[in-house]
C-alpha cells in the first residue's frame, strides 16, 4: 500500500472510507451472545410479560453493540484532532494506513450486524420487526407499569408515551416501527452492501459505490436515535449513550512511545 499523509487517512466528508482490501478480518464480537437464545423461541411460547422480556433482554445486547461503534467513532474523531493540531506528526505513515483500514471495516460490519435478519441473529432490525408483528405488547399499559415506584407524576410517563406512539394510543404504531425499519435499510444501504462484497467477502466483480464517512456517519446517528427510542419504550431508560469517560484516557499520547537511543544508553 502506498503511505498516505494523515489527512488523506482521517479525513471525514464526503471521503471514501476505503483505500485497499484488508488483509486480515476485522471482527466485533458481541459480548452478549447468550441473549441468542430468547430469539429461538416462538411466539406461542410466551405471553405478552414473556415477549416484552426477551426484548428487553435482546436490547441489552444491542445496546452494548451500538454503543461499543458510538465509542468507538468518538475515540477515532478524537484521535483525529490530535494529529491535526500537531504538525510535528503529520507525515505519512503505515500506522495511519492501519488505523485508516481498521476503523472504517470494524464500523462497517458492525451496522451491518444491526441490520441482521437472519433467525439466529439478535440485531436492532429483528428487534423492530418483532415489535411490528407485535405492537399491543408495546402498551401504555405496560409503559407505565415501568415508571412503578417512581415519584414520578403519572402524567410524566404518560405525555412521554403520547410522544412515542401518538396522544391516547392504547399501544405503539406499527407503522411507525416499520418506518424505522425502512430508514434504518435505507440510511445503510451503502454500507452493507460495501460490508458483504468487500470486507466480509471479496466479491469477484468490479465494485465502485463506495460509502463515505458522511454515509457511515449518518447510520451511527439514525442508529443512535432509535436506540434511545427503544431504551425509553421498554426500559423507561434515557441519557446519552456514550458514557463520560472516568480517566484521562488520552494520558498515553502525552509521552514519546519510542524513547530516543540516547535515553535508551
Amino acid at each position: 500500500m502506498s503511505g498516505a499523509t494523515p489527512s488523506a487517512c482521517f479525513e471525514g466528508g464526503e471521503s471514501s472510507i476505503f483505500w485497499g482490501a484488508p488483509r486480515l478480518p476485522i471482527l466485533g464480537i458481541s459480548r452478549k451472545w447468550a441473549a441468542a437464545r430468547f430469539f429461538y423461541l416462538g411466539k406461542a411460547l410466551m405471553n405478552e410479560d414473556q415477549k416484552f422480556k426477551q426484548w428487553q433482554e435482546c436490547l441489552d445486547t444491542i445496546y452494548s453493540e451500538i454503543q461499543g461503534l458510538l465509542i468507538n467513532r468518538y475515540i477515532f474523531l478524537e484521535v483525529q484532532k490530535i494529529i491535526k493540531s500537531n504538525p510535528k506528526i503529520q507525515n505519512g505513515s503505515a500506522f495511519y494506513d492501519w488505523i485508516g483500514i481498521i476503523y472504517p471495516a470494524a464500523m462497517v460490519m458492525g451496522v451491518r450486524r444491526q441490520l441482521d435478519t437472519r433467525s439466529d441473529s439478535i440485531s436492532l432490525a429483528r428487534l423492530l420487526a418483532d415489535i411490528e408483528k407485535n405492537p399491543e405488547i408495546l402498551s401504555r399499559k405496560k409503559y407505565l407499569s415501568l415508571y412503578e415506584g417512581s415519584a414520578l407524576p403519572i402524567e410524566v410517563p404518560e405525555k412521554e408515551f403520547d410522544g412515542l406512539a401518538g396522544s391516547g394510543a392504547p399501544h405503539i404504531d406499527p407503522k411507525n416501527v416499520l418506518e424505522d425499519l425502512r430508514n434504518m435499510d435505507d440510511k445503510a444501504s451503502k454500507i452493507r452492501k460495501f460490508a458483504n462484497k468487500r470486507i466480509a467477502h471479496f466479491d469477484k466483480y468490479s465494485f465502485q459505490d463506495f460509502p463515505t464517512f458522511g454515509d457511515l456517519d449518518e447510520c451511527l446517528d439514525l442508529l443512535e436515535e432509535l436506540l434511545k427510542k427503544y431504551l425509553l419504550l421498554l426500559r423507561a431508560q434515557g441519557g446519552d449513550i456514550v458514557p463520560s469517560f472516568l480517566y484521562d484516557w488520552k494520558k498515553i499520547f502525552r509521552y514519546p512511545w519510542i524513547e530516543s537511543r540516547e535515553t535508551n544508553q
